[in-house]
């Protein structure tokens, strides 16, 4: 389907700021924005203002409609947008209002969820925080044994359906840091620059599991400094989907070089497949844990950046990475993956028989994503 026909899907699932505009803006009906706003009066061709759903001031809360779609209050200083208004004082959940944004729960007039007058604090910005570098004897293990995991992708078959079970190519696996551990492995903690441990019951280890699965490593200046592996569905009971290595730095996943439009996620996974989607023109960042704080140096990443995409999960955990993501990125763009929790399972979904036309591949969703960011910031200027 041409690129322009998914774009008015995905338009009215955006919303973003910019940094030279400072606003946010929507492509929302004012039907649907007013129906959750009683008490607002006309006050200009682009603007309405009422009563504030926070403070409770009279006409001291604007609503702008002229593209921004964005509300502020001059008395209490609430400022937002139309999904920060559904969730601060509709009382919806993350994927809830993305509901109403996508017209899945409008009701001309009569919402069922009539914004209330709260009182709460806003989100705090996390500053960025500094990292702990694991030792040389750790990146050197890390790099040998992500080079053995690399070393068959192409030829084992495992290992090539685990790489392209997530629609990645062993190119961008390469690339990206992503390989492939056949079996659970036990190796010397020493070898690795950690020292042995002691459990509760006073027996010591001195071996480190690297577990079965996906290994995902992150690499700044040319060293591997954190490593994690996204473990099959069939793991031991008990191990999580996602293990850290032990001694690895705390700190997101980059896929992509520095200066390119930013693309921020929950998955590192998800993070190489928009890489690899835009055909590396595109950098993600997968922040993962949504409470997580970026280190200085990814926080500087993105912050070169000349886009900034925010894609978290459609789900509860996703609006509170959303939260926390605006503190930190305030010219971020909220863009919702289409008909999926996620990118990657949006772009598979896109790709599976039989074809849904509503569902867009990840490459075409960047593009009109991309180029509804742009038109829109044009516009405001």
């Amino acid at each position: 389907m041409p690129i322009k026909l998914f774009s008015k899907r995905i338009e009215p699932a955006l919303h973003m700021s910019s940094k030279s505009v400072g606003n946010t803006f929507y492509c929302l009906s004012d039907d649907l924005v007013l129906s959750y706003l009683p008490g607002m009066k006309r006050k200009g061709a682009y603007e309405w203002a009422g009563p504030c759903p926070s403070c409770g001031g009279e006409d001291r809360f604007i609503w702008r409609t002229d593209g921004r779609q964005r509300g502020f209050c001059r008395q209490c200083g609430w400022t937002g947008d139309f999904i920060q208004l559904l969730i601060d004082f509709a009382g919806l959940t993350f994927p809830e209002a993305h509901r109403v944004l996508g017209g899945t729960e409008r009701n001309r007039g009569t919402n069922s969820h009539h914004v209330r007058r709260v009182t709460g604090t806003k989100q705090e910005c996390p500053a960025p925080v500094p990292v702990t570098l694991p030792s040389d004897e750790w990146c050197s293990s890390a790099a040998s044994f992500l080079a053995e995991c690399q070393r068959d992708l192409e030829t084992s078959p495992e290992a090539l359906l685990a790489i392209t079970g997530r629609h990645l190519t062993p190119y961008t696996a390469v690339q990206c840091g992503i390989g492939w551990n056949p079996a659970d492995r036990y190796v010397s903690r020493r070898a690795w620059g950690l020292a042995d441990v002691t459990d509760r019951d006073g027996k010591t280890h001195s071996k480190l599991l690297l577990p079965k699965g996906l290994v995902i490593a992150t690499q700044q200046e040319g060293k591997i400094i954190s490593m994690a592996v996204r473990c099959p569905d069939d793991r031991p009971s008990g191990r999580d989907k996602y293990h850290q290595v032990r001694g690895a730095a705390n700190l997101p996943y980059v896929a992509g070089s520095a200066g390119l439009p930013v693309v921020l996620v929950e998955s590192a996974l998800d993070a190489a497949l928009v890489w690899q989607e835009s055909f590396c023109t595109v950098a993600a960042v997968a922040v993962m844990g949504n409470r997580k704080a970026v280190d200085l140096g990814t926080h500087a990443f993105i912050e070169a950046a000349p886009v900034v995409l925010a894609t978290p999960d459609n789900d509860t955990g996703g609006g509170t990475a959303w939260k926390l993501w605006r503190s930190m990125f305030p010219r971020a763009a909220l863009c919702p993956a289409i008909g999926a929790k996620d990118l990657g399972e949006m772009h598979k979904a896109a790709l599976s028989w039989p074809i849904n036309e509503d569902v867009p591949t990840l490459g075409e969703w960047l593009q009109a994503a991309l180029e509804h960011v742009g038109h829109v910031a044009r516009a405001a200027a």
